[in-house]
């Protein structure tokens, strides 16, 4: 069959060998100009036309594919069809609807239309992938498909190693429809996903995502476009290889730390170890090796800016959405940047959220206004005013929580008149958040709100109460203390172990006998952190 070829990567090389070793070899191929190459920076032909030189074939390399000239010379040649595989122009009209054009795209359509495909499903975790020969139309590789190959996705393949498969089904695969003339179908529009080029920022490791999808991006970019370790000083680590390690010191992301000679990067949720890496204009080693070279440890041990300041703060809002509706995601980095960031521009986008019809988004307004600058407040009168806002208007029990925690993580004296009036809610959730964000605030009404509480009818506000009367109060006195004492036979553990704890951090002796009880024969492998370090503080308290 007469033919023109378009194409221009390796890629598109190899597909080019297939058809002219076959019944379709072309009378054209069309290739694009000499480009920059390498580090020199030496201008060198694509190898498309090097291989059309190769192997005879007439080959152009205009600047403009659908200009007059070239469309004359395709038109010369009287194709029966124009094939097309990695030619990286945009194919307008006339061409599409002068020529039946067929085209080589790696990937399993609908899904990772675009620039990237092979890349993107790598990164995605996808079991597998392929080829499809798909008519070009003026959609974005929305044209009908003649036929899908598929190829499976090791576990330890990158780019190198799966192009070369898909290079030879691709090719193979091309050759078949042309030999067969299968009649194209409709690709399903509800798989679509698009894979689009891969840009500067996702070449850098990012830390707010899992170690399973880090690991996968090294290997999504390897050999040919690279990932890379922002460090300190301005200057990026190439990293070629990483493994899944373990636990995680930092379980939002950001740590990059050493463990003797171990470079490891602390994801969300779990720690990366970073196997190889090409440091700034030198060739790929261990990290160990690095390791063993580097002098200065402010580029080996570091935190990335928790505010994410490279990011947008529209999509730092629509991620910290997603991960807020995730039941099982514990760890929110995109949330802890909005906190971070502490500005007014992060307080006033957050407006339209507090204002929702959806409880959820305005739940996750309230942790955020409450937490701005994190550990002190960065706006406190902003702050105050915007969940005084919101609580005037709020009625929904989990929303309402989420504003008295707010009010607590900024601390004494925001919203406190507020907090002491919702101590008799009828929600249980809204008496439990009083509980919290009352610890630690001084004043006589703080604490007769908290002798209330710790004799609530809920186990769990009573245990909140008790903590923050016998841990975090800023004062002690009879009152208090016969409070603590009222809850030593309470029906709930933990309720009675904070009153233990509480009254034997006093030198109570009240707290003497029941201390005994709580700690006879008990096996602390049993207990969680929290209780392992109440009975140790309690029984180092007796001893004392």
């Amino acid at each position: 069959m007469r033919n023109v070829y378009l194409g221009t990567s390796e890629f598109a090389a190899v597909v080019l060998r297939a058809l002219a070793a076959s019944d379709h070899r072309p009378q054209l191929v069309v290739t694009r100009p000499d480009a920059k190459q390498g580090r020199g920076q030496k201008l060198a032909p694509p190898p498309v036309a090097v291989l059309a030189a190769e192997l005879g074939i007439p080959f152009i390399q205009p600047a403009d594919l659908h200009a007059p000239e070239t469309l004359q010379a395709i038109a010369e040649v009287q194709p029966e069809v124009l094939t097309t595989c990695a030619y990286g122009v945009l194919i307008k009209e006339p061409l599409l609807s002068d020529y039946e054009m067929i085209n080589v795209h790696p990937s399993l359509l609908p899904r990772w239309r675009g620039a990237a495909p092979i890349e993107r499903s790598i990164m995605a975790g996808d079991a597998e992938t392929g080829v499809a020969i798909m008519r070009v139309t003026a959609g974005w590789d929305s044209g009908p498909v003649y036929a899908l190959g598929r190829e499976p996705i090791r576990e330890d393949d990158d780019y190198g190693t799966l192009v070369p498969r898909l290079e030879e089904l691709g090719a193979r695969l091309l050759v078949q429809v042309l030999d067969e003339r299968p009649q194209p179908v409709e690709q399903d529009e509800s798989g679509v996903t698009y894979a689009n080029k891969i840009g500067a920022r996702e070449r850098a490791l990012d830390p707010t995502q899992t170690p399973e999808e880090v690991e996968r991006t090294i290997r999504a970019l390897r050999p040919h476009i690279g990932s890379r370790l922002p460090l300190p000083d301005g200057t990026f680590l190439g990293v070629t290889a990483a493994r899944v390690d373990g636990p995680t010191r930092a379980p939002a992301g950001g740590l990059v730390r050493t463990d003797g000679l171990r470079l490891l990067l602390d994801c969300h949720g779990g720690a990366l170890e970073i196997l190889e890496v090409r440091p700034p204009g030198g060739k790929v080693m261990p990290a160990a090796d690095w390791l063993r070279g580097q002098r200065d440890a402010m580029l080996t041990n570091f935190r990335f800016d928790p505010a994410l300041p490279d990011r947008g703060l529209d999509e730092i809002l629509e991620t910290a959405q997603r991960e807020w509706r995730d039941p099982d995601d514990e760890w929110q980095p995109h949330v802890c940047a909005l906190a971070a960031r502490g500005d007014a521009e992060t307080l006033a986008a957050l407006e339209p959220l507090a204002r929702s019809d959806k409880p959820e988004l305005r739940e996750l307004a309230a942790y955020v206004v409450g937490q701005l600058g994190t550990t002190t407040p960065a706006l406190p009168a902003e702050q105050e005013a915007a969940l005084r806002s919101m609580a005037e208007r709020e009625q929904d029990p989990t929303v309402l929580a989420a504003i008295i925690c707010a009010f607590g993580h900024m601390g004494a004296p925001a919203g406190h008149d507020w907090l002491l009036a919702q101590r008799g809610h009828a929600d249980v959730s809204v008496r439990e958040a009083v509980a919290f964000a009352l610890g630690g605030r001084p004043g006589e009404d703080t604490l007769a709100a908290l002798i209330e509480l710790s004799a609530d009818e809920d186990a769990k506000v009573r245990d909140w109460a008790t903590f923050a009367l016998g841990t975090l109060a800023p004062s002690d006195g009879d009152e208090l203390r016969d409070a603590l004492a009222a809850r030593l036979d309470d029906p709930d553990e933990d309720t009675r172990m904070e009153a233990v704890h509480g009254l034997a951090l006093r030198g109570d002796a009240r707290a003497a006998e029941p201390a005994r009880e709580l700690l006879a024969g008990r096996d602390a492998s049993d207990d969680g952190v929290w209780r392992r370090h109440l009975l140790a503080e309690t029984r180092e308290s007796l001893d004392s």
